[in-house]
């Protein structure tokens, strides 16, 4: 399943349930996060049993991006029952994104 555009509404809604929701804070004029966006959605279809992948634009909600301190995209958050279980910053790659997920549901 590949990731979904989520606003605010739907992000408050998923995020504070049981499945980890994986945030793509994102924004189109970004080349770094178009370039990593093919990476991101892999991700989404091989964890789509253990997490809900999503994509937050920050033009479009630029007071979540704000609430959520986001201050360089891409940042990947991750969250479970309300609460950021880890981020990362402008990953360099599938691999380093598939690291930091299985890191995070570990911990």
């Amino acid at each position: 399943m590949a990731a979904m555009e989520m606003n605010r509404e739907q992000f408050e809604r998923m995020t504070q349930g049981d499945k980890p929701v994986l945030v793509d804070f994102w924004a189109p004029w970004c080349g770094y996060c178009r370039r990593i966006g093919p990476a991101f959605e892999r991700i989404a279809e091989a964890y789509a049993d253990r997490l809900t992948a999503a994509k937050v634009n920050i033009d479009e909600e630029a007071q979540l991006a704000e609430a959520e301190r986001i201050e360089v995209i891409p940042t990947l958050m991750l969250y479970r029952n309300g609460k950021v279980v880890d981020s990362i910053v402008a990953p360099e790659s599938q691999a380093a994104i598939d690291r930091f997920i299985r890191d995070a549901l570990a911990g």
